[in-house]
C-alpha cells in the first residue's frame, strides 16, 4: 500500500513537472511570436525611415535598398538562429524537467532556461543594432557623397 502511494505521488510530481514544462515551452513559443512581430515591424519602420531620409537621388535610393536589404537579411538570420536556439533549450529544459522529482533541480534548469534566454536576447538585441548602425552610416555616407558630387 505505501508503495501504491508512493507510486502515485511520484506519478503526480511527474505529471506537474510535464505540466510545468509544457507551460515554459509555450510561453518560449509566445515570446518568440511577439519576438518576431515586433522585429518585423521595427525593421519595416527603420527601413522606410532610412528611405524617407534618403532623398530622391536614385542612386542614394539604389544604395540604401541594397544595404537595408542586407542588414534586413542579417537579422532575419540571426533571429532565427535565435528562435531555434530557444526552442532547442526550451526542448532540453523540457526534458530535463520531466527527468527530476528534486524541486532544487527543478528550481536550477528553470533558472538557466530564463538566463540562457535573456542572454539569447541580449546578443539579438546587440546584433540588431550593430545592423542598424552600419545601415545609418552607410544612408549617411551615400548621403554626403551625393551632397559633395552635387556641390
Amino acid at each position: 500500500m505505501a508503495q501504491t502511494a508512493r507510486n502515485n505521488e511520484a506519478e503526480r510530481a511527474t505529471d506537474n513537472i510535464a505540466e510545468l514544462g509544457k507551460r515554459a515551452t509555450d510561453k518560449g513559443v509566445d515570446v518568440a511570436r511577439e519576438v518576431i512581430e515586433r522585429t518585423e515591424g521595427t525593421a519595416r519602420r527603420g527601413f522606410e525611415t532610412v528611405q524617407q531620409t534618403a532623398g530622391s537621388a536614385l542612386e542614394v535610393e539604389r544604395a540604401l535598398a541594397r544595404r537595408s536589404a542586407e542588414g534586413a537579411t542579417e537579422i532575419s538570420q540571426v533571429f532565427a538562429e535565435l528562435v531555434k536556439e530557444q526552442a532547442q533549450s526550451n526542448i532540453d529544459a523540457f526534458r530535463a524537467l520531466t527527468r527530476t522529482v528534486d524541486w532544487d533541480q527543478i528550481s536550477r534548469i528553470q533558472s538557466e532556461l530564463l538566463r540562457e534566454s535573456v542572454a539569447r536576447a541580449t546578443e539579438f538585441n546587440r546584433r540588431y543594432f550593430e545592423v542598424v548602425q552600419a545601415v545609418i552610416a552607410s544612408a549617411a555616407s551615400v548621403t554626403k557623397e551625393q551632397a559633395r558630387k552635387a556641390a
